[in-house]
């Protein structure tokens, strides 16, 4: 029957059988539920060298629960789930930031597709390392995890900006990142977050959250980054670097001046009844400014109707895109676009790749910098 060829074609396409490198707090409250509720998705292993992983934000499941809960293998190491012969497609690298490396360039050696958590690595070195070897495997997929980068609003800005060149040459941009995270940088038991490991250079909101603003921004203008003079306040609790302020200078000549903090009061992933805490958006800026025109983009993340994509130009045209949409983190639901653009690259169809592995050694190289 047409009824049946028709399902015969959708279904043509096998399901994606992803490996999640890291059970935390991530993992467990986002990926995997997204993964498991996706119907092109399949878990595959969990795979964490800590049988009884632990977080300071939530309660997690041991990792034998979580294999009976998704029906999948555990295992301890990377190196382990290789060896078993488990067939899979690809692996979102959900694990410390200082590991990164080691399992994204392991994965693709073994013609695997990568999500990368972001930042894609926390040393330039290794960022390099990683992008040569993202190169020398055009065929697979590797990305990074700034969702916001996979938004219609992030993909029309840079069409109008790279592409359409409406505001002609980028000469300035003002941007900022405010975030209802004092909780998480402020608490020194968030060693994750807080504290660094292997060869960072400290640790806090720039790795954290500018790391989501500054890839937004790189994307958009195409800006190269070349120098940078900043300044940066500590936490007294934690020792994070809990605001941040800095001024780049870029390849063109063009000048990025960037704000962040992460001491705006409330929880972005709390709920009105927490009182200490209660819930907040992050408010996100960005505005570019060109020799023709400029691009301005801002909001309430919690807010889609806070704030619309809006370019100017000096000839008077208008062009807007309704709607503010920046970071992509809902727990409910099949997972954010770039997660969906990932499974699509598992099951061999058309994608698109908001963050690279070169744009995410610039924002590597930024905040090292």
């Amino acid at each position: 029957a047409p009824a049946r060829r028709h399902q015969y074609s959708m279904a043509a396409a096998p399901k994606a059988r992803v490996v999640v490198l890291g059970a935390g707090w991530w993992t467990q409250g986002w990926h995997l539920p997204h993964l498991d509720r996706h119907p092109d998705a399949e878990v595959v292993a969990v795979v964490d060298p800590c049988a009884t992983p632990r977080s300071a934000i939530s309660t997690l499941q041991p990792l034998k629960e979580l294999g009976e809960k998704y029906g999948c293998a555990t295992f301890e190491s990377f190196d382990a789930c290789l060896a078993s012969g488990l067939e899979f497609d690809g692996v979102i690298v959900c694990t410390s930031h200082a590991s990164h490396s080691q399992l994204g360039a392991q994965a693709l050696q073994h013609g695997k597709h990568v999500l990368m958590e972001k930042p894609m690595t926390t040393d330039v070195n290794e960022a390099v390392a990683l992008r040569n070897a993202s190169q020398q495997s055009p065929s697979l997929f590797f990305a990074v995890n700034n969702t916001a980068s996979w938004r219609t609003q992030a993909v029309t800005a840079r069409r109008w900006v790279r592409d359409d060149q409406l505001i002609g040459k980028v000469e300035h941009v003002a941007c900022a990142m405010h975030s209802p995270l004092l909780w998480l940088f402020d608490d020194p038991a968030n060693v994750g977050w807080t504290r660094p490991t292997g060869s960072m250079r400290g640790n806090g909101f720039a790795w954290g959250q500018l790391s989501h603003l500054l890839a937004w921004v790189l994307q958009c203008t195409g800006l190269r980054p070349v120098d940078v003079a900043c300044s940066m306040v500590f936490s007294p609790n934690s020792g994070a670097d809990m605001h941040d302020a800095a001024v780049f200078s870029c390849e063109n000549g063009a000048s990025i001046s960037l704000t962040g903090t992460g001491a705006v009061p409330g929880n972005a992933h709390g709920d009105d009844s927490d009182e200490s805490h209660p819930h907040a958006g992050k408010h996100v800026s960005v505005r570019v400014f060109g020799d023709a025109g400029s691009l301005v983009y801002e909001g309430d993340d919690q807010d889609a109707s806070s704030g619309d994509l809006v370019v100017l130009t000096r000839s008077g045209d208008r062009k807007v895109e309704q709607g503010f949409l920046f970071e992509n983190y809902e727990d409910t639901g099949t997972g954010p676009e770039s997660v969906q653009a990932f499974i699509k690259a598992c099951r061999g169809l058309e994608h698109f790749r908001g963050i690279d592995a070169e744009l995410g050694l610039d924002v590597v190289r930024c905040i090292a910098a």
